[in-house]
């Protein structure tokens, strides 16, 4: 499953970023990395994936959601 087939309020651990290494690395930098647990706040929105990770929230591009899996 990907972040962006997640729903409203799951709680969801990164497994892994199917991404460049350019892709990964902003993403890590932002504190997503595979075995931290993210909670879903919203991904009803058609562009944008809103996420709540080690206190803050992020949103994320549909595309961009789409190549994270979680689990």
């Amino acid at each position: 499953m990907t972040l962006a087939d997640a729903l409203k309020g799951q709680k969801v651990t990164i497994v892994s970023m199917d991404l460049t290494e350019l892709g990964v690395n902003r993403l890590t930098a932002l504190g997503l990395t595979p075995g931290v647990r993210v909670r879903v706040v919203d991904n009803s929105l058609k562009d944008a994936s809103i996420i709540e990770c080690r206190g803050s929230r992020l949103a994320l591009g549909r595309g961009l959601a789409r190549f994270i899996v979680v689990k």
